[in-house]
């Protein structure tokens, strides 16, 4: 719409390409605090996704930057069929039908598309950093990216290893059963 094609649009001091790319990583940064509360009872994996997403989204909304992450959060479209995995409401084929969908769009957002989008803004944020915006902020991305990369290479390689033991009958196609052991609500 500028004539100048994202994120160099971003990165140059055009600002926020719609209202939408300053809305979204506000809401994630709340969605994060979700993950810190539930990573105290999921694991240390869950707690440092939280803790990652809600700092690096803290930086870039206090910079008013935010909009430069707008397009990784593409990874978070998986998330949307994770939320649904347990729903007790499903049939046995609805269930697998869903997990096969998360897999596939975890696969195709995390870790197809996003290090390519990572790899774009890196790449123009090197050679292009506006007046706008703190030098920092270029480090401040190669690291957060390299860390949710490396963090979507980890819950792949366990997803892949999950499905190989659905498809040796090593574990139950069954999600209810895994979480027989987590509490649902914390008291």
């Amino acid at each position: 719409m500028t004539g100048v094609a994202e994120p160099l649009g971003s990165i140059q001091c055009n600002g926020a390409l719609t209202s939408l790319h300053r809305i979204i990583p506000a809401i994630t940064q709340g969605y994060a605090v979700c993950d810190i509360i539930n990573g105290f009872r999921l694991g240390p994996a869950f707690l440092a996704h939280g803790i990652a997403t809600f700092t690096v989204l803290g930086i870039f909304n206090e910079l008013e930057a935010s909009h430069i992450l707008t397009p990784m959060l593409f990874m978070e479209v998986s998330t949307i069929v994770l939320s649904v995995v347990r729903a007790d409401f499903f049939t046995p084929t609805m269930q697998l039908i869903t997990q096969a969908s998360f897999a596939l769009l975890f696969f195709l957002c995390r870790i197809v598309v996003c290090p390519f989008i990572n790899y774009e803004i890196i790449t123009v944020m090197n050679k292009h950093m506006g007046d706008c915006f703190p030098r920092y902020l270029f480090y401040i991305t190669l690291a957060f990216g390299g860390f949710f990369q490396c963090l979507n290479t980890f819950w792949f390689y366990k997803l892949v290893k999950k499905i190989e033991r659905k498809l040796r009958g090593q574990e139950s196609m069954d999600v209810q059963e895994k979480f027989t052991d987590v509490p649902e609500k914390l008291e």
